[in-house]
């Protein structure tokens, strides 16, 4: 655990997460939270003992599950007991929350009614600058070449030898010159021609090359990502930039690439940001994200979760904490979307004062280790 003088020792509790947006802080308002799908209240509508559903929520409970209410089984009637909930509604439409994709650019903020349709239709997502990044490599070597070559046929059209014979007239050159002048204009417009396909060809090698090592980096990445066993270390490079602008900003966060249980396991990844009960403290929580490998796991996901805060001088200085998942909790449930809104960890984890004495050129070290246990063995 951190101490710091004169204060009392923290104790930190694990505890689930949700991704918020402009207004939500850290949780969605439990007001604005259907107790049935656990999301925004889409159409809300308020029952005769006092609770609030989405109206497609509320109705298929009544017909699947009896006709009582979720939260205390008081009888309830489609016809006589739900009622629209108008001030509720328009509440929701006047809250704002930024997109997901923020981080990669977007910079859209819409109602939660609004926003799942703005998502299957943002297109921040980093491929469309990758292409143009290749495109702007290659056109500065193209231009030198083609400048190059612009500047050697004007030097050569003006050189134009004398007659070496004294009995010629000026301005009459022998047919000897006349046939020289010929053979070399024809030689640079070959030579033109050839240096203009090889510009090209070396211009499409290069394009080739490094498209062909940013695969490569990716796979290896990829494949690093994929046989650490559930053991990823995150280094957070200029930590004090990051920690400025968290700082700066209350919905801030950064997060680690997606790393594997094992190569055929769940993907999870790390997540910092300043935490919204105490601005004193520092974040760190797990999201389970979605892969190709989920049809052939356990849900909801059952192991043990090492957060462990790394002292670049004295492994006896980190600040270790164990916890073990909950199978009552979303944030082990297995995702719908590219990354769980519900996250599990620990939003008190150290004091940003504290943060200094874990830094080594302005890098600060996570270790994050994840064991699963599933029901063909008891620990993998």
């Amino acid at each position: 655990m951190a101490k710091s003088d004169n204060v009392k020792d923290h104790v930190k509790i694990a505890e689930e997460n949700i991704l918020c947006g402009d207004g939500m802080k850290e949780y969605l308002e439990p007001r604005f939270e259907c107790p049935i799908c656990l999301t925004w209240l889409h159409d809300p509508v308020l029952t005769s003992c006092g609770h609030k559903f989405c109206s497609q929520c509320i109705y298929t409970w009544l017909q699947k599950e009896g006709a009582c209410c979720p939260i205390d089984s008081k009888p309830l009637k489609s016809e006589g007991d739900l009622f629209r909930d108008l001030y509720t509604s328009r509440e929701i439409s006047q809250q704002r929350m930024p997109c997901p994709y923020q981080q990669f650019g977007c910079e859209v903020k819409l109602s939660p009614v609004d926003m799942e349709a703005h998502i299957n239709q943002c297109i921040h997502n980093g491929s469309l600058s990758s292409s143009r990044n290749l495109v702007l490599k290659a056109l500065p070597q193209l231009s030198i070449s083609r400048n190059q070559t612009n500047a050697i046929t004007a030097e050569s059209k003006l050189w134009d030898p004398p007659p070496k014979n004294a009995s010629l007239e000026k301005n009459e050159p022998s047919l000897e010159w006349q046939q020289l002048l010929k053979n070399l204009y024809e030689r640079i417009v070959i030579l033109e021609q050839q240096n203009r396909e090889l510009s090209i060809a070396v211009s499409n090698q290069k394009t080739q090359l490094t498209t062909l090592q940013t695969s490569l980096q990716f796979n290896q990445d990829e494949m690093f990502l994929r046989s650490c066993n559930g053991v990823y270390i995150w280094r957070l490079q200029s930590f004090h930039e990051k920690l400025e602008s968290m700082m700066n900003d209350s919905l801030k966060m950064f997060y680690s690439p997606g790393f594997y249980t094992s190569p055929n396991g769940y993907k999870i990844c790390a997540r910092i940001n300043v935490s919204s009960k105490d601005p004193e403290y520092l974040s760190l929580l797990l999201h389970i994200m979605k892969s190709e490998n989920d049809d052939g796991l356990d849900w909801p996901f059952n192991g043990t979760m090492y957060f462990i805060l790394v002292h670049p001088h004295d492994w006896k200085k980190d600040i270790r904490e164990i916890t073990s998942s909950r199978p009552d909790l979303e944030a082990f449930r297995k995702p719908v979307c590219e990354l769980n809104k519900r996250s599990f960890g620990y939003t008190e984890l150290v004091r940003i004062q504290d943060l200094p004495d874990f830094l080594q050129n302005d890098c600060l070290i996570f270790r994050i280790e994840v064991r699963v246990y599933d029901r063909f063995s008891s620990q993998i």
